[in-house]
């Protein structure tokens, strides 16, 4: 499968899985969320509601709000992280290199147990393969954040960045 009929049947399995917890059909983005801290998780969410881009949250202990961008589901284990295209993690109950392998790129914080392969993306030199931040800061992983959905606007940057996440 090359990278235009991946990005093709990605596309259709996000409106499925929109339909299917009631997001709204014009974002583009659909970004996975797991903190193993739920204090981070909820101090995110208010901010994460006016983003233009729909999240799953994984999690039990966390507080939730209303918003139509934003669905919850208990259980990460037989959620099949294909069809998104963001996981944004703490990388502590995760097995990253299964997620990148199926073309989804990390948001994780510096210190994953991945840090030697890890690198910052940079579209003016086409490099790197995630955006990162510092450990513990909800500010840091939320401009990280905020620099993914950034480069997601610009298609040639985002198949750069996903081609390199498959390369890792």
């Amino acid at each position: 499968m090359n990278i235009s009929e991946l990005f093709t049947s990605k596309t259709e399995a996000r409106d499925i899985l929109k339909d299917r917890y009631n997001l709204p059909k014009r974002s583009k983005v659909l970004i996975a969320l797991s903190f193993t801290d739920s204090d981070i998780t909820n101090f995110l969410l208010p901010w994460l509601e006016v983003l233009p881009v729909n999240f799953i949250i994984f999690g039990k202990w966390i507080s939730t709000i209303q918003a139509k961008n934003i669905t919850y589901i208990d259980s990460k284990e037989n959620f099949d992280m294909m069809w998104v295209d963001a996981i944004f993690w703490n990388c502590e109950d995760i097995i990253l290199e299964k997620k990148m392998r199926l073309w989804v790129v990390p948001i994780m914080n510096q210190k994953n147990y991945l840090w030697k392969i890890l690198s910052e993306f940079q579209p003016a030199r086409w490099e790197g393969n995630a955006y990162l931040y510092e450990d513990n800061s909800p500010w840091s992983a939320y401009y990280a954040l905020i620099r993914y959905i950034e480069n997601h606007n610009f298609p040639y940057d985002n198949r750069n960045l996903v081609k390199n996440v498959v390369w890792m």
